[in-house]
């Protein structure tokens, strides 16, 4: 999580003293600063499963509601990161 956001930074960065806007990257950015910031509190599987099916579901009531749309990024991409994690901790708890 940590070298995601790093590279996320550093290419926001790097655009920026380019002198070009990145203007939908905060949809993916925003996700992963608050990821890591949830794996340091060390949650359990269950909890990484709530996560991700509110996200989910927060996801498919962005999609048709017209004005929220345009945020669509942001519960997908903590979803997608809360699966991943979900995953490493139940790889973490099964791997010998």
């Amino acid at each position: 999580m940590l070298t995601a956001m790093i590279t996320a930074c550093g290419l926001w960065g790097a655009s920026w003293c380019l002198g070009k806007r990145l203007s939908s990257a905060w949809g993916i950015l925003l996700p992963a600063a608050l990821m890591p910031l949830l794996a340091l509190l060390d949650l359990q599987l269950n909890s990484w499963k709530l996560i991700v099916a509110i996200a989910l579901l927060a996801t498919a009531v962005m999609l048709f509601h017209p004005r929220l749309r345009h945020y669509l990024l942001l519960p997908s991409c903590i979803a997608l990161a809360g699966g991943l994690s979900a995953l490493v901790v139940a790889f973490r708890t099964t791997w010998p």
